[in-house]
């Protein structure tokens, strides 16, 4: 009778911490911090590792990280789907009226630079052009290689598509306007590809092509050649890579012309969980996952 009654509450002790540890595994699951980062291609990879590198120190969050361009991660948190937008652009005006609209106040953080390549197949001849050379022929002005100096073949061109930052400040800092003072716009003739890997991919097969992206994708690889671009015909010719990796002092000088910050942008009022984060992103650790992910970190103060 003893021998049965005490296996009797030793059971029960059993099913009860069974039932307790899976309460408590069910807690820890419902109270896990869900963090959105929505946004630019171009900062895509780079938004990825920050998330991984997070998450293996804090296992309580989890950060989920999409891209579909600047446009569409500044549009995702006006509307409220994601708690963060990564741009390669700063907003305009008239989405920071659609901001107000929505009672959304965005904050911008700078939180790394980027350096925009101009990029040919590698058995293109040509090794450097100025600024207003790629402007000319990615406006559709200069339509054959041999008008800067190449060979006699048509000119190729790969843009990104229109939610993309990179397509904007490409198109705003390297295109610029015309002798009236008007914006121009990219040839009709562009290929519209869907990401800075494929357009790269689409260059490395094509000896005719050239096309445009974040040097940190290009820096390494040997399919495609970065092309030394001057800022006019009597400037010296800079190249944003040097030895296969991505040179900070020319973009941080702005002797390399074709450059910019990156940013995270978010509501006003976040919670600590997401500024956190953003806080691992601009010190010390996160600036070195910029390094290694061929980005360029902030200047140091």
């Amino acid at each position: 009778m003893y021998y049965k009654h005490f296996f009797t509450v030793f059971f029960a002790l059993i099913i009860g911490s069974i039932l307790i540890f899976s309460g408590c595994k069910r807690k820890e699951t419902v109270e896990k911090v869900v963090i959105t980062v929505k946004g630019s291609d171009t900062m895509v990879n780079l938004a990825q590792k920050w998330a991984e590198v997070y998450m293996s120190k804090h296992p309580n969050v989890s950060i989920q990280v999409t891209g579909g361009g600047s446009g569409t991660g500044i549009a995702a948190l006006f509307n409220k789907t994601t708690d963060i937008a990564n741009s390669s652009r700063e907003i305009k005006p008239a989405e920071l009226e659609k901001a107000k609209e929505k009672g959304v106040e965005p904050v911008q953080y700078e939180v790394a630079l980027d350096g925009i390549a101009v990029i040919v197949n590698p058995e293109n001849k040509i090794d450097n052009l100025t600024i207003q050379q790629i402007s000319d022929i990615f406006a559709g002005k200069i339509t054959n290689w041999k008008q800067v100096g190449g060979a006699n073949l048509p000119i190729t061109l790969y843009g990104r598509e229109n939610s993309s930052g990179t397509y904007e400040f490409f198109k705003e800092h390297v295109l610029g306007k015309d002798d009236k003072g008007k914006q121009r716009d990219y040839a009709t003739s562009t290929q519209v590809l869907q990401g800075t890997a494929a357009l790269g991919e689409s260059v490395a097969r094509d000896i005719k092509g050239i096309g445009y992206g974040g040097v940190g994708y290009f820096a390494e690889r040997n399919d495609v050649k970065i092309l030394h671009v001057k800022s006019d015909k009597n400037s010296e010719a800079v190249s944003p890579v040097e030895g296969g990796k991505v040179n900070y002092e020319v973009i941080w000088s702005k002797k390399y012309s074709i450059s910019r910050y990156l940013y995270c942008y978010v509501g006003k009022n976040i919670k600590p969980e997401i500024k956190d984060y953003l806080d691992f992103i601009v010190s010390n650790s996160g600036q070195d996952v910029v390094k290694k992910m061929e980005y360029i970190p902030l200047p140091q103060k």
